[in-house]
């Protein structure tokens, strides 16, 4: 096993958003043993509090659901950090936005390793049924802008994914209406409130390929951790793809195991530990 891939929230985090210490101690065990520990997660760069991006074994981090792929040792150095990138850009986002700005939804826009959200909408963000951990991390990750969105995406630099939270499915219907008009982009989802919208070819599974070559090191020699929809390309991807225990319907399927314990109790940890005979 040279390289380990993670989900965060629902996955390596507990619902607290802290590290269990077992998945401290499987982390450590793993950088012992030469093995890397990569972060990927739906979050923008700036959603990663030092703490994460400084976990034993962490050299590289997928974010944005792999739409950027950062080298960790450049971050800390200074600067972006950016090795990879399959962004939305400016235009797409634009026509999204307008095609459902008439609903009742909270829209984020991230770019440039940071999430923007509208602050008229942002107000209304405790209403979608986010759990309270969930909805802190958001409140603090967000630059709360005045102007509506399509106005903001110009003057941003790489916008790489949209956000959207919904209260019925009838909004939800209506905004996956809005992605699939245009083939180019693709939507997937971590909550069941939430769509993650992005260029096509962006996924974490595309994302963990990507790093994989650019490391040298076999797909096979990979195993990768998920809890959500949005990982589902990257347990497909992993020599070896590992649901938790506690994850959506839907997502075991595309993996070839299953942690015993939650990520409340330090699945990741347990399920790596076991498998480094440590």
């Amino acid at each position: 096993m040279a390289i380990v891939f993670s989900d965060l929230d629902g996955t390596f985090l507990t619902p607290e958003k802290q590290v269990h210490p077992t998945n401290l101690r499987a982390l450590e065990a793993l950088a012992a043993s030469g093995g890397e520990f990569v972060v990927c997660t739906g979050r923008p760069l700036a959603g990663l509090p030092e703490s994460l991006r400084s976990l034993p074994g962490a050299r590289h981090a997928v974010c944005v659901n792999g739409a950027v792929v950062v080298d960790l040792a450049a971050v800390r150095a200074g600067g972006d950090g950016v090795i990879h990138a399959t962004p939305m850009g400016p235009g797409r986002a634009r026509a999204v936005y307008r095609a459902v700005r008439h609903l009742d939804i909270e829209i984020d826009v991230m770019a440039d390793g940071r999430a923007f959200a509208e602050r008229e909408r942002f107000d209304r963000l405790h209403t979608y049924g986010l759990t309270p951990g969930f909805l802190d991390q958001i409140r603090r990750s967000r630059t709360v802008v005045d102007e509506p969105l399509d106005e903001v995406v110009d003057g941003l630099g790489r916008v790489d994914r949209l956000s959207v939270y919904y209260h019925t499915p009838e909004e939800r219907d209506e905004c996956i209406a809005a992605v699939e008009a245009d083939p180019s982009l693709s939507w997937t989802s971590s909550e069941s409130c939430n769509l993650e919208i992005s260029d096509a070819a962006a996924s974490k599974g595309s994302a963990l390929e990507w790093l994989c070559r650019h490391l040298g090191v076999p797909v096979a020699d990979s195993v990768a951790f998920g809890d959500g929809m949005n990982d589902t390309s990257m347990l497909a991807a992993a020599g070896l793809g590992v649901a938790m225990a506690n994850a959506q319907p839907g997502v075991a399927p595309f993996a070839d195991a299953s942690t015993r314990l939650t990520n409340d109790e330090g699945g990741v940890g347990d399920y790596l530990l076991r498998l480094l005979g440590a």
